[in-house]
């Protein structure tokens, strides 16, 4: 069992993009395209204390696009089934179904109609068990029939664009939309379709909108307008003056004045023009009252008082309204009476009699007189109400009918103000007939009951919560479609999400937060628990910002987990999150790196306090930061290590230089150890350098043949053993091969006391890279590592065997963690590219029972057939001309148009071309080498080299290849070499010849003089003459190729002695042959350098290693050639490759070559052993073939006893 702490987070702004079933499960769309669906976990499995947590099921790839609206069927549970719509156009249905006692995603129908008119998806639902629904923003309204897979479009919504959709659960077939002109349709999709009603819902846009959860309600209206509220500046300014007025005696005195009034008495002030004006005021400078005291004995200043005044109560006049509800009632009343009879008219006689002579002054008071309730409300009945919410907050309640029933104004934000990030956005949800909640521009949950309106037919609302920061987007509840009198909130909590990427639990019952969970918008790149608080988890993610989970073990059953909460730091980070890393001593300083080469320092024990970032160093991500001492921080990136004093966070940091026999290493990766400093290399090699400064080498060793992505290094003791522990010395490497094999390093001590790394032993069993490795701080000898192929493994070292294996993360698992808590030595928390941060125990999966389920993935769509273009109007071709044209870079271009020898010898690199270009290289260089082999080097396919000799070798290389075009009567390629070479004459005198002139070799004639080129447009005018002569004038219209636009491209940019240009175009082509070529025989040698290399890197990065060490040997840098070879997996290649290395003086590497091609060789000769073994035949079918014979020879012995 594995629960998650981190959830994928939904994509923002989509209203219906988060649906609860009944059983409270959790499906949306998430980042990555994906489809994350959240499974409850019963309290007494869990590994946290509570019943709030979830098992995510992810699901990557689910769509083409992102997950725009999901919908639960209405047969859940029975059948675990949900709609998904995309932005790509595609609505897909899919299944959980139970596999090996995993949950399996799977799509079962899908349709594609509105990926066919090119739109997207803006609403899905079930309106019945077996009819789906969707609409795109297009105006495409489709009736899926799930049972037969067909689908049926209704085109009654022409020239809307609909934003947004809502299934009635009382009518079946009938279906509301909302559109971005504000008009709100309610569709009737029963053959024939019909449209029911059509009303201008808004001024604005429709967000979303919402059905009651009963078919008929009964609307209460008052006849007074309900209560206003009262604004954030009323408020203040009363709180002003109550803080301005004078002593409480005087208040209490004034109100004791009040009280003694009659009830019927109104206070009323006097007007200021009431007193005359020639009372003195305070600032009189003529006073003589001016010093007296307030109680002197004498003579008073008179103090103007308020004057309260007894006045008639003002008697409020009826308005139209009301009496028109008095006559409704009264009409009603009467209408409501049954039919008079007889019998009632003598009872009725007999009871007047009576009343009139005991109260008949009473009769004739009510019947001249109808009392005026001041509270008096009217009932109405109304069936199949519709809610809908307008984008800056305009609330609507509409009828069966469309008729206007209520509505309201709820808080929206003021766009004009630029700190107003997010946009304007409302949402609601009709949760009980008498209970609609809004979800506002300002991200708080309101409320207000849709069934009570005054006598504007205005709604009033309150605020739920505001537990959101911004940007609320969607609200979602496990309350029933269609509901009774008797519905209890305390089993339907509400759930909303927004843009700050948490999901909040919120109980209307007891109004209360149920839980706040939090959530991811990118990979998980690196898990990092706290090394002196076990609570603190540190987590880096692809969102641009940094997590931090704060937990601690349950007081009631120690091996269990609080939740706890997740704190989010994002400011000044901006960028993908790579790696993060405590500071071994001082509390709450954590560190981190991104993906745009930026170091920063965090301090958690404030989220709102912005991240302090260092200077920049380094070039392209970083993902590998480690503290040093005291306040040292070494971080690689680009191959480069540098360390910083962040105690001086304003100076910049110092490069560290790893130098191993002369060759300086790119370095990846570092790990700090007060025994020495790890470094691995991008060449796959592991260095030991001293932990102080200068950091000068310890050992060093080759074990793989690619990048090295982690090194971790056994703990001295665990916390389980007092002692230190046996496998101190084991450090874990991890690289960029495929094979996924890790390899268990020893670091010792050789005879004459230097040290040494000795590989331990070798782990094999991921299918993809290992990308992550971390030791057990409890345990000795167990090791947790992660993988490409998604899976989380541990490893028994000391029998090199996998013990567990959790394969519940959907897409890779790029890191890992021991839970830092002792009494909790078994619990692992992971992350990786399905945006999740689980925990589980290694006991719930051994590695006996792991079985792989592959989870369903979209692919992408074939490319049509282009369809024939219409004839355009002169409008549309002016409009087609202004538009801009997209540059994807995918021309093609036929490597063998103009060196077809070259080419083909290139490919088919053979070893011994490599082998004279290294004799050219010890010659030239007066090197002997032993080792260097001269036989086979026959001249066979080797005549490409020739190419990096003097010019006299590159021009009979060009030679050959003019002689083979001639032969193979391949004209156009034999001109183009020709101007490659700077030949134009005999390219003018050749096309002449053959009347091939043309155009285009006008136009590379002006490169010679321009004298030059009017005489070549005598030849070619000349050549029209005589074509026109020959009857041949159609040759005049036949255009030339010449190789397709690159060449030509190229042949018009030499024409204007744009070399370098011309160059880059043939390099941009990735033709890096006829680059360099053209470089030789332009005697640009410099330029032909920087081709070189260019083209060596390539073929390293495109796995063509035999090609790139050509390349770095024509550059005469032998070791990197011996490093690129050194990734092939071919003998001869590595025989090659350990000479280039011992020449160069790398002799550690040499010797890790040689073992390689003796693994190589062993297995091969094992492989080769296995077939001859399973030729023979085994012990079982000898036996039997023996018992075939013996018993031929029985029947042979028997068959002439028979005949006699």
């Amino acid at each position: 069992m594995d629960e998650a702490i981190l959830f994928p987070s939904p994509n923002w702004f989509q209203v219906s993009g988060l649906a609860v079933t009944n059983d409270d499960w959790l499906v949306y769309g998430g980042p990555t395209k994906s489809l994350c669906v959240l499974e409850p976990l019963p309290a007494s499995t869990g590994l946290f204390e509570g019943n709030r947590s979830y098992k995510a099921h992810v699901l990557n790839r689910a769509h083409l696009d992102k997950i725009v609206s999901v919908d639960i069927s209405p047969e859940w549970p029975l059948k675990r089934a949900l709609l998904t719509g995309s932005a790509d156009g595609s609505v897909k249905q899919w299944t959980i179904q139970q596999v090996e006692n995993k949950s399996q995603i799977k799509s079962t129908h899908s349709h594609e109609v509105h990926v066919l008119e090119k739109e997207e998806v803006s609403g899905v639902g079930y309106s019945t068990k077996t009819i789906a629904v969707s609409v795109g923003c297009y105006g495409n309204l489709i009736k899926w029939d799930l049972n037969s897979n067909v689908v049926r479009t209704c085109n009654l919504l022409k020239n809307m664009k609909p934003v947004c959709m809502a299934c009635s659960p009382h009518i079946p077939l009938q279906v509301a939309i909302g559109t971005k002109q504000g008009v709100v349709y309610v569709v009737d999709l029963n053959d024939p379709f019909k449209l029911v009603y059509k009303v201008r819902g808004q001024d604005d846009e429709i967000i979303n909108l919402s059905w009651c959860p009963r078919f008929e309600v009964v609307v209460k209206k008052t006849l007074k307008e309900l209560d206003k509220k009262v604004s954030a500046t009323e408020r203040m300014n009363k709180i002003r003056s109550e803080a301005e007025k004078s002593d409480g005696s005087e208040e209490l005195e004034a109100k004791g004045q009040r009280e003694k009034l009659e009830e019927s008495g109104v206070i009323k002030n006097l007007p200021e023009d009431s007193f005359d004006e020639s009372i003195v005021v305070e600032d009189d400078p003529f006073d003589i009252y001016k010093d007296h005291e307030a109680d002197e004995f004498g003579h008073k200043k008179y103090v103007p008082e308020e004057i309260m005044v007894k006045i008639k109560k003002e008697e409020k006049p009826l308005d139209y309204l009301e009496e028109c509800m008095k006559l409704k009632d009264q009409i009603l009343k009467m209408k409501n009476q049954p039919d008079e009879t007889i019998e009632s008219l003598v009872q009725a006689l007999d009871r007047t009699h009576v009343d009139s002579e005991k109260n008949g002054d009473e009769a004739s008071s009510s019947s001249n007189e109808i009392p005026l309730v001041p509270d008096a409300e009217s009932t109405h009945i109304h069936k199949h109400l519709l809610a809908t919410v307008g984008k800056y907050g305009g609330v609507r309640i509409w009828s069966k009918t469309g008729k206007l029933v209520g509505s309201c104004g709820v808080p929206s934000v003021n766009t004009k103000n630029p700190r107003n990030k997010s946009p304007p956005w409302a949402t609601l949800l009709w949760l009980k007939s008498d209970l609609l909640l809004i979800g506002d521009a300002r991200s708080q949950l309101l409320e207000c009951n849709p069934l009570k309106i005054d006598c504007k037919n205005k709604l009033q609302w309150q605020i739920v919560h505001t537990l959101h920061k911004r940007g609320l987007s969607c609200i979602a509840s496990s309350a029933p479609r269609v509901q009774s009198d008797d519905l209890s909130l305390e089993d339907h909590p509400v759930w909303t999400i927004s843009q700050d990427r948490t999901l909040v639990c919120y109980s209307l019952a007891t109004r209360q937060k149920i839980a706040k969970h939090a959530s991811c918008g990118g990979f998980l790149y690196t898990v990092q628990p706290c090394p002196y608080d076990a609570g603190k988890i540190a987590v880096s993610v692809g969102d641009g910002a940094v997590r931090v989970w704060e937990t601690s073990v349950s007081d009631e059953n120690g091996s269990q987990l609080n939740i706890g909460n997740v704190n989010s730091y994002w400011q000044n980070v901006q960028g993908k999150v790579l790696t993060v890393a405590w500071h071994p001593v001082r509390e709450n300083l954590l560190a981190f790196s991104t993906g745009e080469s930026r170091v920063g320092l965090i301090d958690t024990s404030r989220t709102e306090k912005p991240a302090r970032v260092l200077l920049p160093a380094l070039n392209g991500g970083i993902y590998s930061l480690y503290w040093g001492e005291e306040n040292n921080l070494y971080a690689c990136g680009g191959g480069d290590l540098v360390v910083y004093n962040t105690s001086k966070p304003d100076e910049a940091p110092s490069a560290v230089a790893v130098s191993v026999e002369g060759q300086r290493w790119e370095v990846c990766v570092a790990r700090w150890q007060p025994r020495a400093l790890l470094v691995g290399s991008c060449a796959g090699a592991v260095a030991a350098l001293t932990p102080h400064h200068p950091h000068t080498l310890l050992a060093a060793t080759f074990i793989f043949s690619k990048m090295i992505y982690a090194i971790d290094w056994h703990p001295l003791e665990t916390s389980n053993s007092t002692e230190e522990s046996p496998f101190k010395n084991l450090i874990a490497v991890c690289s960029q091969e495929k094979q996924g094999s890790i390899v268990i390093l020893e670091y010792c001590n050789k005879e004459d006391g230097s040290h040494q790394f000795q590989t331990w032993k070798t782990l094999v069993g991921h299918s993809g890279q290992a990308l992550h490795v971390s030791w057990n701080p409890h345990h000795d000898g167990q090791l947790l590592t992660t993988s490409q192929d998604s899976t989380v493994r541990i490893w028994n070292v000391s029998e090199g065997v996998c013990i567990s294996i959790f394969g519940g993360h959907a897409s890779p698992a790029l890191s890992a963690a021991w839970c830092a808590y002792p009494q909790l030595a078994t619990k692992v928390i992971s992350g990786g590219g399905d945006c999740c941060l689980r925990v589980w125990d290694i006991n719930d999966h051994p590695a006996d029972s792991y079985i792989e389920i592959k989870q369903e993935v979209a692919t992408k769509r074939d490319k049509k057939k282009k369809e024939k273009k219409e004839p355009k109007d002169l409008d549309e071709e002016e409009t087609d001309k202004k538009v801009a044209a997209t540059n994807d870079g995918k021309l093609k271009v036929s490597k063998k148009f103009l060196l077809p020898l070259l080419n083909k010898q290139i490919t088919n690199c053979n070893i011994q071309g490599a082998r004279k270009l290294l004799n050219k290289y010890l010659h030239k260089n007066s090197i002997t080498s032993d080792n260097s082999q001269t036989n086979g080097c026959e001249d066979v396919d080797t005549d490409f080299i020739k190419m990096f000799g003097n010019i006299n070798e590159v021009n009979e290389v060009l030679d050959k290849e003019l002689e083979r075009h001639l032969t193979a009567h391949s004209v156009e390629s034999w001109i183009m070499l020709s101007i490659f070479r700077g030949h134009i004459d005999s390219v003018i005198r050749f096309a002449s010849e053959r009347d091939l002139l043309c155009t285009f070799l006008l136009s590379v004639a002006p490169c010679v003089s321009l004298k030059y080129w009017k005489d070549t447009t005598q030849l070619y005018l000349a050549q029209i003459d005589r074509l026109i002569a020959k009857n041949e004038s159609e040759k005049l219209n036949n255009n030339k190729n010449y190789g397709g636009p690159v060449y030509r491209k190229v042949a018009i940019l030499l024409s204007i002695h744009d070399i370098k240009g011309a160059v880059d175009v043939l390099v941009e082509a990735r033709l890096f042959n006829e680059a360099y070529i053209l470089c030789r025989t332009r005697y640009m040698d410099s330029i032909a350098e920087q081709t070189l290399i260019q083209w060596a890197q390539y073929c390293a990065c495109n796995g063509m290693y035999n090609m790139a060490a050509v390349c770095y040997l024509a550059l005469g840098n032998l070791s990197q050639a011996a490093t690129v070879l050194g990734k092939t997996q071919d003998e001869e290649w590595l025989c090659l490759a350990a000479e280039l290395a011992k020449t160069a003086g790398q002799n550690t590497f040499a010797d890790h070559i040689s073992e390689k091609r003796e693994q190589i060789k062993n297995k091969v000769v094992a492989v080769d052993t296995e077939e001859v073994l399973e030729q023979l035949p085994t012990r079982f079918e000898l036996l039997m073939k023996e018992n075939g014979q013996n018993g031929d020879k029985i029947n042979e012995e028997e068959k002439p006893a028979n005949g006699v």
